[in-house]
Formats: structure tokens, C-alpha cells, sequence
């Protein structure tokens, strides 16, 4: 199958160069990407998803593979609502910013008199000890997840944990001083908290009114209203070789006052579509600009100086997608709400390329030198699984891979 997308890969950038001066080359190229997506779908267990890329432009191309319910007869589209998890935190990032650009914050300043309840939050050493914080937590940390944060599925000293009865914080304790090590967790939730307490706005209505709204996002909430539920695509997990539908979880917590920027968002292909075509036009979409240029190029370099993107007590495996283990030290860096891809892959994507994830394996990638992003939606767990990631990174593989 490598062999297969390598040479169709060679094929699409001849067929690419002869659209150009065809006047009906494009709808030759885009039968050949159907083509290899179609033995991609075929050779793959997922029983949905969608796959785009994108210029400045919008869509040049999309795939849609199965129907919005697995059991039903009705195709996937752009517009049926997914669970996108993490990729939350790029809108909440973004948000942050542009109270940066405002003035209402700034990315170095200490947060112990705004935000008491997150900067008071212990810290828990490698011995299981409890000890008080020493330095301040700034958000340029929290954007770069080295405020010492993290989830307790990604930590084993965290995992093993238990909240004594007094525990009278809103979070587990911190692992690390602030600026010390990376660490993957709660910092974007946290920052959402940060949003909603400067604006005096909830999360929900900051993003209608700012971005969400803006963009033309209106299928992308927390909440999911009660006419729109039934656009929500099946959910499922992977059982031996095969997904299996979980449909409690598919309505599960549709309605919530708990906005976690981190990555409660409920969105559609479509509107994360336009969230990221604004990226690669520098602020603006449709005439409308939600933040500076200057602002998304520092958002896109490497804000954690010299630290590593390194679990350094995991508890899970991690893939190519996120190369965050000690072999590959310094392939990854991160900007202000997204990794950065320090060398980027050869023939593809370019180093600068941002990227990340949501846990029920939605993709995305935004390389702005070559003015082109790569979108993935599914609706499975576990994260990043063998299918998905390899469905993903054939499709990525091919969209950047023709000029």
C-alpha cells in the first residue's frame, strides 16, 4: 500500500502540472485523488470520515467516506456535528490573544493576583509529596503547556494520585514548577477561565461574539441546541480490528455551564473549515479580521525556548502524529496553542507546519509557507489509533504532496 501511494503520489504532481494548463485538468485531478482515497477507505476499517485541504481559498479538495449514523443510509457532510476535543484549544489560544492584542493581558505577566485558584494549586513531586509553588504562572506558559499541568491519563505520578478529602482546588495538583519541563494537560482550560474572567463574558459568548460568529461557525458550541441534535454523527471505539458504536456517549452531555477551553467544543467539518482557512489568510475571512498577522506569526514559532516536547513520566505510547518521545527531542516545539514541526516532512509539509488533535481522532495541519492545511474528521476512540492516524497521514501525504 506505501508503494501504491508513493507512485500515485508522482502521478498526482504530473496530473497536478497539466491541470494547470487544462482548463479541465482540475476535474482530472480530483477523480485521482478520489481514486487513491477510495483504496484508502476501502483498505480501512473506519466507518466514517472526512478529509480535506485547504487554501486561502477554502476547500480545494474534500473525501467524504460512510454516513452520519454508521447504521443509517444517510452520507456524511460538512455540516453533521463531531466531538473535536482538543482541537478546542486552538480557538481558545486564539482567543486569548486577542485580549493580548487589546491590552486586557499581556504573555509574561504574573497571574497570581487574576487568577489565585490556579496559581494556588500545589505542586506533586516524584516522592507523592504536596509542596507550595515558588514561581508564577504567566499565560505564554499556559499556551505552551509548561505551567506544569497535566492530565492524569498522560502521567503516571498523576494517574496514581488520589484527592485527599479536603482537596478544595478546581484541579489536580501541578507536576512541575511553571517554565520547568512541557507537559501536555489542563493549561488551555485554564486559559478559557482566564477569557471569561477578563471579558465577563462565558466562554460560549465570548467565541459567538468574537470568532465563532465572525466566522460563520454557527454549528460550533459547547452546548448543542435541541433542534441540532440529531446532526451529531455516531461515536464508537475501536474492539479488536473493528469500531464498535457507542451511542450513550453519542448524546452524552450535550448541555453544559462548565465551558472547558481545553476542549469541549462540539463543531463540523465546515466550521473548524473556516476557522483554519482565517488562519492562512493571516486574520481575515470574508472581510472580516478577527487578529493581527503579527499576532498568528508569533503564534506560529516555537515559545518554549530551549525546553523539549517530552512526556517525561507517560502513560501512553505516542506515534509519528505527535513525536513526543526522548528518540525524536526537538522535532516538536510549541507555539502559542499548537505544536510546530521543527523539520517538517520531506515533500510534504513544511517545517513551521502547526498541527494537533482532538482525542476522538480529528487532524489538523496548517502550513502557511505553502499557503495549505490538511483537515481529518472521525468520531472514534482511541486517540490517534492505527487506522485513523494511518488514514490521516495517507491523506496528508497526498493533499500537500501536489503543488
Amino acid at each position: 500500500m506505501k508503494q501504491h501511494i508513493s507512485l500515485f503520489l508522482a502521478f498526482l504532481i504530473c496530473t497536478t502540472l497539466n491541470a494547470q494548463k487544462d482548463p479541465h485538468g482540475q476535474d482530472k485531478l480530483i477523480q485521482s485523488y478520489d481514486k487513491v482515497m477510495d483504496s484508502i477507505a476501502k483498505n480501512n476499517p473506519l466507518p466514517t470520515f472526512i478529509v480535506g485541504g485547504l487554501t486561502k481559498n477554502g476547500f480545494f479538495y474534500q473525501y467524504h467516506h460512510g454516513n452520519k449514523l454508521w447504521e443509517g443510509k444517510k452520507p456524511i457532510s460538512n455540516h453533521h456535528i463531531f466531538r473535536i476535543y482538543s482541537m478546542t484549544k486552538a480557538v481558545t489560544s486564539l482567543a486569548a490573544m486577542q485580549l493580548v492584542e487589546k491590552g486586557k493581558i499581556t504573555l509574561d505577566e504574573p497571574l497570581d493576583k487574576l487568577m489565585p485558584e490556579m496559581t494556588e494549586i500545589p505542586i506533586l513531586t516524584k516522592e507523592g509529596k504536596l509542596v507550595k509553588a515558588t514561581k508564577s504562572i504567566t499565560l505564554r506558559q499556559l499556551l505552551t503547556h509548561t505551567a506544569g499541568f497535566a492530565y492524569p491519563f498522560l502521567h503516571n505520578g498523576l494517574n496514581k494520585f488520589q484527592k485527599p478529602s479536603d482537596w478544595k482546588y478546581q484541579d489536580f495538583p501541578r507536576v512541575y514548577e511553571a517554565g520547568e519541563k512541557w507537559q501536555y494537560g489542563t493549561n488551555i482550560d485554564w486559559i478559557g477561565k482566564i477569557v471569561e474572567k477578563i471579558s465577563g463574558q462565558t466562554l460560549e459568548e465570548y467565541f459567538k461574539e468574537n470568532i465563532t460568529g465572525p466566522l460563520g461557525m454557527s454549528r460550533t458550541f459547547f452546548s448543542v441546541p435541541e433542534d441540532l441534535v440529531s446532526e451529531i454523527t455516531s461515536f464508537g471505539h475501536l474492539k479488536g480490528n473493528q469500531f464498535v458504536q457507542d451511542k450513550d456517549w453519542q448524546y452524552k452531555e450535550l448541555k453544559t455551564t462548565k465551558y472547558e477551553g481545553g476542549g469541549g467544543l462540539f463543531s463540523t467539518f465546515h466550521d473548524y473549515g473556516q476557522f483554519i482557512q482565517c488562519i492562512l489568510n493571516d486574520g481575515t475571512l470574508n472581510g472580516k479580521k478577527i487578529i493581527k498577522k503579527e499576532t498568528i506569526d508569533l503564534m506560529f514559532t516555537n515559545n518554549m525556548g530551549d525546553l523539549f516536547t517530552v512526556y517525561d513520566d507517560p502513560c501512553l505510547e505516542h506515534t509519528y502524529l505527535f513525536n513526543m518521545s526522548a528518540k525524536n527531542v526537538g522535532v516538536n516545539k510549541f507555539g502559542l496553542g499548537w505544536a510546530v514541526d521543527q523539520t517538517g516532512r520531506k515533500g510534504i509539509r513544511a517545517a513551521g507546519t502547526v498541527y494537533w488533535s482532538g482525542a476522538a481522532c480529528t487532524f489538523y495541519s496548517i502550513d502557511r509557507k505553502n499557503g495549505k492545511a490538511v483537515l481529518f474528521f472521525s468520531n472514534v476512540l482511541p486517540w490517534s489509533n492505527i487506522h485513523a492516524e494511518s488514514a490521516y497521514m495517507k491523506s496528508e501525504s497526498i493533499l500537500y504532496g501536489t503543488k
